[in-house]
Order: structure tokens, then C-alpha cells, then sequence
């Protein structure tokens, strides 16, 4: 492993000559004068390797007559947000992930849903329907291992409802299938539920629902209502699975019984609305609101951390962690050995070692094709930093 010093948007490092092929397409420039023993300089620094061409192999060979083996070598690290955004688009282009126009098809009907029942024309097909919608995307999330980044932010503050209703229900058949691997019914009717969970919404005053700011305690009681109201319409229009009901009704239950409606405790609540309490808060903190700013996924999970065994079953909060990890998909990162990769998943237990999608590699060129590279696998590398943040995809 060559000697190697960091610095701000820069990599250097000594390589043997035999290496200099590596590095001559890439960003890599001479880091030091090279000077013959007899002072005569050879080698400018500052010299690109990229300018040596046709003439690398004499200029090795020249290098080796003056007895050197080795040079210092600086690389710069570009890597801006347009790097960023292209790499995710290839990955979500070439990596199993959410079809795009489920999510659109599938939030345009939850829009609809809500428009029924505002205007009290909402049947039970209507609901049926929407149900159905949540299986499909349970079977859906069961094939996109990296569904981190397919969580869609708003656009829209008025759509927000709807969006956050999508997000939840991936989300927690995500979680669902992390906490209880080869038990889809599970992952299913919690992602029913969650697609369902905020029905209740569509009869609470815009004013309310909408407002920008603290709510009065007469309209937190008015909110507070959505989750039986949503648990009563889902009832009466032909839901009837009491797992997810119990999403609909007591995705605000807590942990330590001080959530609502029912002051549920523990293992009183079902696991699916433990579930999906977590996936509904994690979706909030981390969208942008009418009264607040967006926080980084990151952020997210530390202030449910802390909330963890007062609100939260540890459990899922465990489970979220390790899919979000230090480093939350769409980040970009470098690694130990200098390479460059953008962080989009985490399928094993060790937060410091998510999977990474290659960007630039560790000779300082841009990586061809998709090369995702799991870290929990491999003992030498690890991330050293991150470097940008590009933040959650819009649908």
C-alpha cells in the first residue's frame, strides 16, 4: 500500500514506476520536483501524467537509470454535485429499484381517495383499490434492495399528504422485510396500511391540516382525530384485516403508552403500527414543510435514537439505522484507498461499511460501467469521509 496524505480536494501519494500506466488518463500531476543526483532537475512539479503520452515508457526508463523507483504523485478529488446527480441516475437506470410510474399511478390515486371521501363520494372500491395498490408495492420493495434511494421529497406542499402516505408505506415494507426476512405477508399488509394510514386527513379542516405553525390545543385535538377517523372509513369500506387496521389506527401510539389514540404500551401495539410509527416519523423529519426546513437523513435517525425507548420500538429503530446508516444513500463518499463512490444502500450490520457505487477508483480514473462494491465484504476497505450530500430524489 503506497504512502498517502490527504488534503483539501487532493490525494497524494508515492507509486512505484511500474504503476505510472494507471494513472496517466487520470487527474494525477507530479507532486515534487524530481532532481538527479547531480542536481540537475529532470521533472517539473506540477507536470501532468496525462502529458507524458506516447513518451511514458522512456520516461520510466530515464527515471530508472537515475536510480528512482518511485515518485510522489497529487490527484485532485472533483466531485461535484453534477458528478453526483449523474451517478444516480445510473444507478437508479441499472440497479432493481421502484418503477417510476407505480409511485406517480399510485400517488395520483391516493389523491383521488382523499378527493372521494372530502366530497363524500368515496366507495369501497375506491379503498380496495388503493389496498391493492399497497400489495403491489410490497412486492415491489421486496426487489429494490437499495430503496433508500427511492424515497420521493415534495415538490409540492399541497401534495405532501400523499407523497409522505407513498414514502411510509415503501419505507416501512422495507423495514418490514429487514426485521422479518421471508415472512412477505408481513411486509405486505404493513405496507397496505401505511399506504392507508393518513386517511383520516381528508377529513380534517385544510386550515388545520395546512397550518404554518404550532397548532392551538383545540386543533391538536382536531388532528389528533385523523387516526381513528382513517381507522373507522378504512373499516366501513371493507377493510378488514386487523393488522392493517391497527397501522391506520396506532401509527401514533408510542412505546412508553403516551401516544394517541389508545395509550397503547410495548408489545400492546402490533408490530406493523410499530413499524410504520417509525417510517411516518423518519418520512416528516426529513421533508420540507410549509413551517420547516427539510434535515438530512442522518440527522433523522439521531433525534429518533434518542427517542428511541420512550417512542419508538428499539427494534425498528435498529433496522432503520442500519438502512440509512452513517452515511445515508445519495451521499458521496471517499474511501481508504482514495477511490470515489457515491453510498446507495446497506445490506449488512456494519455502519461504516454500506455498499458504494464506484465513481472514480483509486488511480484517479472515472470508473467505467456500474461497479457497486459491497464494504461489509471487504476487510481493507472503508469509508473515510463523505463528501457531498445530493439528498433525497423527486418523483
Amino acid at each position: 500500500m503506497p504512502s498517502e496524505e490527504y488534503s483539501a480536494g487532493t490525494i497524494s501519494r508515492r507509486i512505484a514506476l511500474k504503476e505510472l500506466h494507471k494513472y496517466v488518463s487520470s487527474s494525477a500531476y507530479i507532486a515534487e520536483d524530481i532532481i538527479a543526483p547531480h542536481g540537475h532537475l529532470l521533472v517539473p512539479k506540477g507536470t501532468r501524467l496525462a502529458y507524458l503520452g506516447a513518451s511514458l515508457k522512456t520516461f520510466e526508463e530515464n527515471l530508472r537509470l537515475w536510480g528512482f523507483l518511485s515518485i510522489p504523485i497529487t490527484m485532485q478529488k472533483a466531485f461535484d454535485v453534477a458528478d453526483l446527480e449523474s451517478i444516480l441516475q445510473t444507478a437508479r437506470d441499472q440497479i432493481p429499484n421502484i418503477d417510476s410510474q407505480l409511485t406517480q399511478e399510485t400517488i395520483t390515486q391516493i389523491e383521488n381517495v382523499f378527493s372521494r371521501i372530502t366530497n363524500g363520494t368515496c366507495s369501497s372500491q375506491d379503498v380496495s383499490l388503493l389496498a391493492e395498490q399497497g400489495r403491489t408495492i410490497a412486492k415491489e420493495v421486496s426487489r429494490a434492495p437499495q430503496l433508500m434511494l427511492c424515497l420521493g421529497k415534495v415538490r409540492r406542499w399541497d401534495r405532501y399528504t400523499y407523497v409522505h402516505s407513498l414514502n411510509v408505506a415503501l419505507l416501512s415494507g422495507f423495514l418490514a422485510n429487514r426485521i422479518f426476512p421471508g415472512r412477505p405477508e408481513i411486509a405486505e399488509n404493513v405496507s397496505v396500511g401505511a399506504l392507508l394510514h393518513d386517511l383520516g386527513k381528508a377529513l380534517i379542516p385544510l386550515d388545520v391540516l395546512n397550518k404554518p405553525g404550532s397548532l392551538s390545543d383545540e386543533e391538536l385535538t382536531i388532528m389528533k382525530n385523523h387516526a381513528v377517523l382513517g381507522f373507522e372509513l378504512a373499516k366501513s369500506n371493507g377493510i378488514k384485516d386487523l393488522s392493517i387496521l391497527s397501522v391506520i389506527r396506532g401509527h401514533h401510539e408510542r412505546y412508553s403508552g403516551n401516544g394517541y389514540p389508545d395509550g397503547l404500551t410495548k408489545n400492546n401495539i402490533r408490530m406493523e403500527a410499530r413499524i410504520a410509527a417509525v417510517s411516518d416519523v423518519f418520512d416528516a423529519l426529513t421533508a420540507k414543510r410549509v413551517y420547516k426546513d427539510a434535515i438530512t437523513s442522518r440527522e433523522a435517525v439521531s433525534i429518533m435514537i434518542d427517542s428511541m425507548n420512550e417512542h419508538f420500538d428499539p427494534a425498528v429503530v435498529r433496522a432503520l439505522l442500519v438502512s440509512v446508516g452513517l452515511f445515508p444513500p445519495g451521499t458521496g463518499v471517499e474511501l481508504s484507498d482514495g477511490s470515489l463512490g457515491v453510498i446507495v444502500g446497506s445490506r449488512g450490520n456494519d455502519l461504516m461499511r454500506p455498499e458504494v457505487l464506484l465513481h472514480i477508483d483509486n488511480t484517479g480514473n472515472k470508473v467505467k460501467g456500474l461497479k457497486i462494491i459491497d464494504l461489509s465484504k471487504s476487510e481493507d476497505l472503508y469509508v473515510r469521509f463523505p463528501i457531498n450530500d445530493v439528498g433525497k430524489t423527486a418523483f
